[in-house]
């Protein structure tokens, strides 16, 4: 249901500007989703929408990703979350794990993303929390530490 809700979301801000949460609540309730204001408030940190200014100056939100950014500002941007929100950071393996503040997690992630350094595969954002997937080597093997908690996650499987 998340997924559906996220992707009409999406094609909604992309079909016509949209200002505020209750303008995307409406909409999203005219489109048949059982949604509150708490739901599409946590909807848009987790899409990481921002708002911009639309072509008549008025606010509207957007995907990042829409964005035409340069990369100097796509760097102070991240320069700046991390300043602001990261408390302690801490490498794991092939993994960087970012603690934050709480409910600012999506905004470093989102920063990271924007700015996509080299050798960054990816984050994945959570309240206070922010993991950085580092890119391998193609054919290297995880290490042994990580096949162990594989085989442990996999066992709560069977």
């Amino acid at each position: 249901m998340r997924q559906r809700r996220h992707a009409a979301i999406l094609r909604i801000i992309e079909e016509r500007p949209v200002e505020t949460q209750a303008e995307l609540l409406a909409l999203l309730q005219r489109e048949g989703f059982d949604v509150t204001q708490a739901t599409v408030s946590r909807d848009i940190a987790q899409l990481g929408l921002i708002k911009v200014r639309s072509a008549g100056g008025r606010p509207r939100y957007a995907r990042p990703a829409a964005l035409d950014v340069e990369p100097q500002d796509a760097l102070e941007r991240a320069r700046r979350a991390f300043r602001d929100y990261v408390l302690d950071i801490e490498p794991a393996g092939h993994l960087i794990f970012l603690r934050t503040l709480s409910g600012r997690a999506n905004a470093v992630a989102a920063a990271l993303d924007e700015w996509q350094p080299p050798g960054v595969l990816g984050t994945l954002a959570g309240d206070d929390a922010v993991l950085v997937v580092v890119r391998t080597a193609a054919g290297e093997a995880p290490p042994a530490e990580v096949l162990e908690v594989m085989r442990r996650l996999q066992d709560l499987r069977e």
